[in-house]
């Protein structure tokens, strides 16, 4: 029996690594406008701005029939000890290769042979795209929304980076998925600042949001950080969805280096160590920033000692963060 259209782009997918993937209906994502409204002015520098483009398929591809969407898992469990030094954590989805690059290439594949092989147009994007890949993910039946506000999916749980390829080729849709997270609530009794709650999620409080923002802290957002450099993985850590993982990660420096390391960094030598992950794109000053507010967790004269090397710095804003993380550690002496 013949392989039909959607059961070769499947195939291929999964052969190129995918860990789900479903086919959605490129019709507008009208039942989303009201969230996306909402949220416009807190989303800016991270997602499009035009919100008829976050909601319309068809204005960044003409003709759009179908929406392809796939996963990615990214769980790396940790087998290293923690020891004394002064560090800061980074999200498991930020350590190694920037995930833009690897789950773009399975798109480009995918998207190549469509193109190739039935005469269609595609455009693809991982993260960066115009549409809102959650929404498209959750259409499209790889998962379903979970109280952490992430998507659960089938075979990557919530640790899942996202990737679509829009496509003028009709397909046949897959049925959105049925699940939920029933009564579990793990997520909600874990989060460290309330972002998670029964009444919803509140961006201003989660700690990734905080740590990508671009722009100085108050004192009350500089403690909500923590010793976060990048990202913030507890809801995904406590979800029982999320309970494998694809590699094991033995080197502590790359998940949690020094702080006093990263602040006594040029901007050339963070590009050439994080330039290529998926938090490089931030770039130095930020991850100074969060870095210099994670000394807030160590009340120790070393912690003092590390604040002082921001005073140093040539960016306003790393400067200062350090006068101020130096004048509440005063206050709490």
């Amino acid at each position: 029996m013949k392989m039909t259209i959607e059961k070769e782009i499947k195939r291929y997918a999964f052969e190129l690594g995918a860990d789900d993937i479903g086919i959605c209906s490129a019709d507008d994502f009208e039942e989303i406008r009201m969230q996306i409204e909402a949220k416009r002015n807190l989303l800016k520098g991270f997602a499009e701005m035009d919100t008829e483009k976050r909601l319309k398929p068809y204005i960044t591809l003409h003709g759009a029939k179908s929406i392809i969407v796939l996963s990615k898992n990214y769980r790396l469990s940790n087998k290293f000890k923690i020891d004394g030094k002064i560090r800061g954590y980074i999200s498991m989805g930020a350590v190694g290769e920037d995930y833009h690059i690897y789950v773009s290439e399975i798109l480009k594949c995918i998207s190549n042979m469509i193109e190739k092989n039935y005469n269609a147009k595609c455009v693809y994007f991982t993260d960066t795209g115009p549409l809102c890949d959650r929404a498209a993910a959750v259409r499209s039946g790889i998962g379903y929304y979970g109280k952490s506000g992430c998507v659960i999916t089938d075979n990557a749980g919530a640790c899942a980076f996202l990737g679509y390829i829009i496509t003028d080729l009709k397909l046949k849709f897959d049925k959105k998925s049925g699940k939920d997270c029933g009564n579990c609530n793990l997520c909600l009794k874990s989060c460290p600042t309330g972002a998670i709650s029964e009444n919803g999620f509140d961006m201003t409080k989660c700690i990734s949001y905080i740590t990508q923002i671009k722009r100085r802290l108050t004192e009350e957002e500089m403690l909500l950080v923590g010793k976060n450099l990048y990202g913030c993985d507890v809801c995904q850590k406590v979800c029982v969805k999320n309970r494998g993982f694809i590699k094991e990660m033995y080197d502590i420096n790359a998940s949690m280096p020094e702080i006093k390391e990263i602040l006594s960094m040029s901007n050339r030598q963070f590009n050439e160590k994080y330039g290529k992950t998926a938090m490089g794109w931030r770039g130095a000053s930020v991850i100074k920033r969060n870095a210099l507010c994670a000394l807030l967790q160590y009340k120790n004269k070393e912690a003092r000692e590390t604040a002082c090397i921001g005073l140093k710095s040539e960016s306003d804003l790393v400067k200062n963060t350090a006068e101020k993380v130096l004048e509440i550690m005063e206050k709490a002496r």
